[in-house]
């Protein structure tokens, strides 16, 4: 079963990372395409 990006909404075939947000104290794990998780890394990072 493919997952589809939380961000840009496409499917991720073979590589999925999984990063977590936290919405009013409660943890969400949500699924990125190898793409926007390298710009969620870019973001973190400052």
């Amino acid at each position: 079963m493919n997952e589809t990006c939380f961000y840009c909404q496409c499917e991720c075939d073979d590589q999925v990372h999984y990063v977590s947000f936290y919405v009013s104290d409660e943890e969400h794990e949500k699924a990125l395409c190898p793409e926007c998780y390298e710009e969620w890394l870019h973001g973190i990072k400052g």
